[in-house]
């Protein structure tokens, strides 16, 4: 089976903005009735919609990538460089899990030709089936989730279903080799039990309480730079910005802040994979909510075509090379400012890796660890890599 054999043809007219030459839509290589293959070999970053919305009890939504599909094509070109390929919608298997194993396989197939792979719709539990085609390749990430809940959902694993509310447990519970990292970037204290965020903060993963997130949204992009498989979900936003998202709230992420946080992921020269997930079209007045959808992967793809090429980091190359002593101990922390982007790095030192691990920071980590701080992030990496 062929990969192009999993998907729908694209529908959309093709009438972008009245025809402006400079729209989106008139820079994507399409999978349509008539022209069946788009180029993958040439493509960046490879669309997909997805109907699949079985894991959050819900029916099928198709108009939701097909809505965001048509929002984003009438915005105008993120860049004259642009190498898009749109795939159309993954076709709905026959049992929830048949999707699961459709997505895997074509994300693996997507990954080995390193092209990225973008899903436009569907629900937040499509986030394992992305993570097992990292499986497929033999490859160790971090997962990073844009979320109002914790992705655990339930007090107890391993013996539950998978679901939207449990993706996560379901990934613990496997104890797979291929999970280094989770980050949880606006998680909401009323939808989050205490007990799930002991549970991360016991496995040493990140979460960020959306008060804290929104606070100081910039230092949020050190986590995004180390982050392979980015989901963001339309229900981490505020109602009034997205109002048909699968869980809607008076609280959450402004629009625009969610904006931000996808192009400092499409920025990430180690980022290869992202979904936007979480809307029901059918509550969609006037698209609103997918016009949302449609400019947090346009700006992801913004932030692509800007990457600075720093990924795997090399602190030979272009680098301020800074050393912290920490008074009343023999230890010191080594940071590293790239001179090329004025990006940050700190190098966390191991005993049981042949090298120290390169950690993405800020220039506020460099400030705390001048004020005999030790930075956050360094210590969680420091107990990870040394346990």
């Amino acid at each position: 089976m062929e990969l192009i054999d999993y998907f729908e043809p694209v529908s959309v007219d093709s009438d972008y903005r009245l025809g402006e030459k400079t729209a989106f839509g008139n820079f994507v290589q399409k999978h349509t009735e008539r022209e069946k293959t788009p180029d993958l070999e040439e493509a960046d970053i490879a669309l997909i919609g997805i109907s699949e919305y079985r894991g959050a009890h819900r029916g099928n939504c198709s108009n939701a990538a097909n809505q965001a599909r048509k929002c984003l094509y009438e915005l105008s070109m993120a860049d004259e460089k642009m190498k898009i390929a749109d795939l159309g919608n993954l076709r709905t298997g026959k049992s929830l899990d048949d999707s699961y194993a459709a997505l895997r396989d074509v994300m693996a197939e997507l990954l080995a030709k390193n092209t990225i792979p973008m899903i436009l719709g569907g629900s937040r539990d499509l986030t394992l089936a992305m993570f097992r085609s990292y499986e497929i390749s033999n490859k160790t990430i971090n997962l990073t989730a844009i979320d109002s809940r914790a992705g655990m959902g339930s007090d107890h694993y391993p013996d539950i279903d998978v679901t939207e509310k449990s993706y996560l447990s379901t990934i613990i519970s496997s104890r797979s080799k291929y999970l280094f990292n989770y980050s949880n970037i606006g998680y909401q204290s009323f939808f989050t039990s205490k007990n799930e965020i002991k549970l991360l903060e016991d496995l040493m993963f990140d979460s960020f309480r959306l008060g804290i997130a929104r606070e100081k949204l910039a230092e949020k992009e050190p986590v995004l730079r180390d982050t392979d498989l980015l989901m963001i979900s339309m229900s981490s936003i505020r109602q009034s910005d997205a109002p048909a998202s699968l869980f809607p709230s008076p609280n959450g992420f402004q629009g625009e802040e969610v904006c931000q946080l996808a192009w400092y992921g499409g920025k990430s020269e180690r980022l290869t994979s992202i979904a936007v997930v979480d809307w029901y079209a059918s509550y969609d007045q006037r698209y609103h909510t997918a016009h949302q959808a449609a400019q947090i992967a346009w700006y992801f793809i913004d932030g692509y075509y800007k990457r600075k090429g720093e990924y795997p980091f090399n602190p030979a190359k272009e680098c301020t090379k800074f050393i912290v002593n920490l008074t009343g101990s023999d230890n010191e922390i080594i940071f590293y400012k790239s001179n090329k982007s004025d990006r940050w790095w700190m190098e966390v030192p191991s005993s049981k890796l042949p090298r120290s691990l390169m950690v993405a920071c800020s220039y506020e980590d460099y400030r705390k660890a001048c004020r005999q701080e030790v930075p956050e992030r360094w210590w969680q990496n420091f107990r990870k890599i040394n346990h």
